[in-house]
């Protein structure tokens, strides 16, 4: 029940994304996630570079533009469907440098696989929904769904990777947890508490980018 109320936590941050993006990049570049991608973008002469700071760049996108459209979703925005549509190009874009180490099959399977990326950001939107309409009912199911996806999710990425399963599924429940957190403060006005869980959403996402990198780099044997 406590993971639900905390997962019920995460979606409302994603509203104030669209005010608060600016804040919260210039904010964490103090943080070690943005001088680890300003060092790595110094080092991009090489696979292994061009890796880290793509996957970097991706992920830290995603948790932006995924706030800034459910954002928009929850206070009935008619920027929704553009934020939305930008949303889905970083997700075809992070499917194809998936697809460039593990081929096209697996870049799809990440993709469009049942609980998996884009479904991922489906169910986040369904909460957000049923969050607007105070929709305890919807709220739930989306929850059950996010927790599914970082199971059948993680398990894929570890498989692939070589990463440890546990690793990889807690990566992801916290980046589920951020952005449902700070969307659930938002909704409840504490704008203080939703900046800074934005903040941290964003900064988290490069540390998921590097665990996959540096995995992906070592599997590899990159240079």
């Amino acid at each position: 029940m406590r993971i639900n109320r905390i997962i019920t936590t995460a979606l409302a941050a994603l509203v104030v994304s669209g005010l608060l993006v600016a804040g919260a990049i210039a904010a964490s570049s103090n943080s070690s996630a943005t001088h680890s991608m300003a060092s790595m973008t110094a080092s991009t002469a090489s696979p292994a570079g061009n890796l880290r700071v793509a996957l970097a760049k991706q992920f830290g996108e995603h948790a932006v533009l995924a706030m800034n459209a459910t954002n928009a979703g929850i206070t009935g925005s008619k920027s929704f469907p553009a934020a939305a549509a930008t949303l889905d190009k970083n997700s075809v874009a992070l499917s194809k440098s998936i697809a460039s180490v593990y081929g096209a099959k697996a870049g799809q399977t990440f993709l469009n696989g049942k609980f998996m990326w884009r479904a991922h950001i489906k169910f986040f939107v369904d909460y957000t929904v049923a969050k607007s309409k105070k929709d305890s009912a919807g709220q739930n199911k989306a929850v059950a769904n996010l927790k599914q996806y970082t199971v059948t999710f993680g398990d894929f990425l570890a498989g692939a990777t070589g990463l440890p399963k546990a690793a990889v599924r807690n990566d992801l429940l916290s980046h589920v947890l951020q952005l449902k957190g700070q969307l659930d403060a938002y909704a409840a006005g504490n704008y203080t508490a939703a900046a800074n869980l934005y903040n941290a959403a964003y900064s988290h996402m490069f540390m998921t980018s590097e665990l996959v990198a540096g995995a992906i780099i070592k599997q590899k044997n990159l240079k």
